[in-house]
């Protein structure tokens, strides 16, 4: 049987102090070790980079629903291009007819301004001199070559001009025409493009078809698998395609509340038709009643 001793007062009370801070650092460490072996593992960050890159180097499978729906969108997007070629061939021959006409319109302009200007420069002639090559005129029109053609740059609102966009020529381009199998072709191609792996990129033919299917077909990303694929090989590319579904809702949005707006305008309007009628009966039942009562009167 454990029997508790009197503490005798002349122990040394430094000696207890470190033997209990002995003790308790033995239980901290037991049981430090005790949470560590308990505890799951961390996993490693190169490890897990080192998986994803593994990953992003291979191949992806496709689905039998993804593929299933590639198929499904496959003659609807070559309706959509056939359309669209179209209407870029009649808007390219539009804006050829309508250059040539500006053309024709321009040369007999410029014919008789010319003719007016080389009157008028052979009657000037005989009275001018040519300025020096030190002319302040002259210097000022140097310094103005100079500084058109340095670019600005500044990108501060409204100081920014428009050297840029005036060097883009605005004359209309050929439309490239495909067949039927040329499409199915470039489609088929650009979905298994996507399959590649991450690392692979796209084309600039590919790019350009995918963004004519977003453009033409954008519930066909609606798919996770094959929005995911679009989302790791061109994450821009992606972030495109939701703004365009985004707007496609605010525009389905916008068309279902006017619909909401013109039923609501036409109830109220039945409604105060109704009341107008109502009240032109009764109109009509009192002239009558007053008519009665004038003849009886008579």
């Amino acid at each position: 049987m454990l029997r508790l001793l009197p503490v005798k007062p002349n122990i040394d009370t430094s000696a207890s102090s470190a033997l209990a801070a002995v003790a308790l650092t033995g239980v901290l460490f037991l049981t430090g070790c005790q949470q560590q072996a308990d505890a799951p593992p961390v996993p490693d960050e190169a490890q897990t980079t080192e998986k994803t890159s593994e990953e992003d180097s291979q191949p992806m499978q496709q689905s039998d629903s993804a593929a299933a729906r590639i198929e499904q969108f496959q003659p609807i997007y070559v309706a959509q291009a056939q359309g669209l070629q179209r209407r870029l061939q009649a808007e390219y021959e539009s804006l050829q007819a309508a250059d040539a006409s500006d053309s024709e319109e321009s040369l007999l302009l410029n014919g008789a301004t010319n003719d007016s200007a080389t009157l008028t420069e052979n009657a000037n002639s005989a009275n001018s001199e040519p300025l020096p090559a030190d002319s302040p005129v002259e210097a000022n029109a140097t310094n103005e070559e100079g500084s058109d053609a340095e670019m600005n740059t500044s990108t501060e609102v409204g100081e920014r001009d428009l050297t840029v966009l005036k060097r883009i020529s605005l004359e209309p381009r050929k439309p490239i025409i495909l067949t039927e199998e040329q499409i199915i072709e470039r489609y088929q191609q650009t979905m298994a493009a996507l399959y590649q792996p991450v690392t692979t990129p796209l084309n600039a033919e590919d790019s350009d078809t995918l963004i004519n299917i977003a453009t033409l077909i954008p519930q066909l990303f609606e798919h996770a698998e094959i929005a995911g694929r679009v989302s790791a090989k061109s994450p821009a590319l992606a972030r495109l395609i939701i703004q365009h579904q985004v707007w496609e809702q605010i525009e389905a949005q916008q068309v279902v509340d006017m619909q909401q707006m013109k039923q609501q305008q036409q109830q109220e309007f039945e409604t105060l038709m109704a009341k107008f009628n109502d009240t032109i009966k009764g109109y009509d039942e009192q002239i009558a009643k007053y008519e009665q009562t004038l003849k009886e009167f008579q």
